[in-house]
């Protein structure tokens, strides 16, 4: 199922095409953005709203169902009686 976002431009920025997406009066909206589109517009003062269920958009890797690995042991050295 296709997620949708709404991007709305900073103040001032109005109307043209940027990355994929037409915006018209401050607005527009993306369908399945790739996550560096999303991550851009963010850093840009953009506002980015999910619009539809799905994953959030920047989301980290999925983790891995391994148990975690238990913590390695130190090596003993080994005493020896001198006499």
């Amino acid at each position: 199922m296709p997620v949708r976002y709404d991007i709305t431009a900073p103040e001032g920025e109005q109307g043209g095409q940027l990355l994929g997406a037409h915006f018209r009066d401050g607005r527009a909206t993306l369908h399945d953005p790739p996550p560096g589109v999303l991550l851009w517009f963010r850093r840009h003062g953009f506002t980015v709203d999910q619009v539809d269920d799905g994953p959030p958009p920047d989301t980290a890797p999925p983790a891995s169902n391994a148990p975690p690995k238990p913590a390695g042991r130190s090596r003993s050295r080994s005493k020896t009686k001198e006499g």
